[in-house]
């Protein structure tokens, strides 16, 4: 019996464990299977999620799977090792982490001349922008400190001159204080000068005054003696009348004449020789004959030979000349007549020169070629005086001086002492002229005196 009962609850507790078992094992199948649904759900979820982060042709990319090995290297995965990447890329080109590739199309498009183009292609355009610009840079750099350069240079250029400047001033001032104190005395001196010429000309007026009376006295005195003076050679050439002897005028007398001509040789022999003073170089005018020496009535001109010869050879008693001029249609031949107003065999001609001369034939006449005439009268045997006297033979005029405008008072020393010589030579020229004039002396101006001598 109680092995029965014992049996029994043996048996009832196993089939009991055995129920709950089994019920155990329901409830652990339904929870399993409810599980496992979950879980296919989530992994289908899963898979779905994956497949939307990345997809089994993005697995099968080398790019997407350097990433993954590149993030487990680092501990993270593909995604944020790309994420990690990009935002370090956009640090790098954007300079904001958080900014998008569209931010960062929006950048670059707001950069000008970065449409359609990358941003390596950009910087690169840009690196050669700056090149250029900083070549421009460096050669605006370089041009400045040339321009600088030459800017210091010519600052001390300018420096330079204008201390030349001042020093020429300085000088000059000097200059002109001392020419200014020049004047100040030559001023002083004329003034002193003047003054002393103004109280010797009252002294000579005051002389002349006194001549004068006397001249006056001798003229009254010589009036009457002339006139019985007069009366006395009235007289005389009554008496005289046909014993007298006229000689020719002193224009009319002639040196020789031709003795001999040689037309093939063009020379000429004439009567003079080495014992009349005939010297080598010397011109004659040759006339037809004496009387043709005579100056024209009317213009008081000499007229021209017809012919002019010079003396090459001299023997003692004649002398060959050669023929420099001869007139067309009227040659010279023997027994015409020479002359030369410097020379006489028998008498020295007196000269007095004065004037302007065209000597050399330059066509400008000057007071210095006076010495050129005196020269060539001297050498024909001529005297030449530095006086017109009674016993001159010629004055020979040249051109009057030209008298400038008189300077003013306060002209230059220099300019006032040559107004001077030149109104002394004009009233020198006018004096003489009227002094020729009264005494009856001929006057021969350098156009006469040539024609006299066949020197033209």
């Amino acid at each position: 019996m109680a092995g029965r009962t014992s049996t029994s609850i043996g048996v009832g507790v196993t089939v009991t464990l055995l129920a709950v078992t089994t019920l155990a094992l329901f409830v652990t199948s339904v929870i399993f299977f409810a599980n496992k649904r979950a879980a296919e759900r989530q992994l289908a979820d899963a898979r779905q999620t994956t497949q939307d982060y990345v997809s089994d042709q993005d697995r099968a990319n080398d790019a997407v799977n350097r990433a993954r090995d590149a993030g487990k290297s680092q501990r993270m995965t593909a995604i944020a090792y790309l994420l990690d990447n990009q935002q370090k890329v956009m640090q790098v080109a954007s300079g904001s982490r958080t900014d998008t590739l569209d931010d960062l199309r929006r950048k670059l498009d707001a950069i000008p001349g970065s449409s359609n183009q990358n941003m390596l292609t950009l910087l690169r355009a840009r690196d050669a922008s700056i090149d250029g610009l900083n070549k421009q840079l460096a050669d605006a750099v370089a041009a400045r400190d040339r321009a600088l350069t030459d800017r210091e240079n010519e600052v001390r250029r300018v420096r330079q001159l204008e201390e030349n400047q001042r020093n020429t001033i300085a000088q000059l001032n000097t200059d002109l204080d001392k020419y200014r104190d020049e004047v100040e005395r030559y001023r002083d001196e004329l003034n002193q000068a003047k003054a002393d010429m103004d109280e010797r000309v009252s002294r000579i007026q005051d002389s002349a005054d006194s001549r004068e009376a006397a001249l006056r006295a001798d003229i009254d005195t010589l009036q009457r003696d002339k006139v019985l003076n007069q009366a006395l050679i009235t007289r005389l050439q009554d008496e005289l009348k046909g014993k007298r002897v006229s000689s020719q005028d002193e224009y009319a007398l002639v040196d020789g004449e031709i003795i001999s001509v040689d037309p093939a040789a063009r020379t000429a022999v004439i009567s003079r020789g080495r014992r009349d003073k005939i010297v080598l170089g010397m011109t004659f005018a040759v006339y037809a004959e004496a009387t043709a020496i005579r100056p024209d009535p009317q213009s008081g001109e000499y007229p021209a030979g017809k012919a002019t010869i010079e003396i090459i050879k001299i023997d003692e008693r004649t002398a060959t000349a050669r023929i420099l001029r001869e007139t067309r249609g009227n040659p010279v031949v023997r027994g015409d007549v020479i002359a030369n107003a410097v020379y006489d065999p028998r008498k020295t001609y007196k000269f007095m020169v004065y004037g302007n001369f065209d000597a050399d034939g330059d066509g400008r006449a000057t007071f210095e070629e006076q010495a050129n005439i005196r020269a060539r009268i001297e050498a024909w045997g001529g005297q030449v005086l530095s006086e017109l006297t009674g016993d001159t033979d010629f004055l020979v005029l040249g051109e009057p001086p030209v008298l400038p405008p008189e300077p003013p008072g306060n002209a230059p020393i220099e300019v006032i002492n040559f107004y001077v010589a030149i109104r002394r030579q004009a009233e020198r020229y006018n004096a003489l002229f009227n002094q020729a004039q009264s005494t009856s002396i001929p006057v021969l101006n350098q156009n006469r005196l040539f024609t006299l001598t066949g020197d033209r």
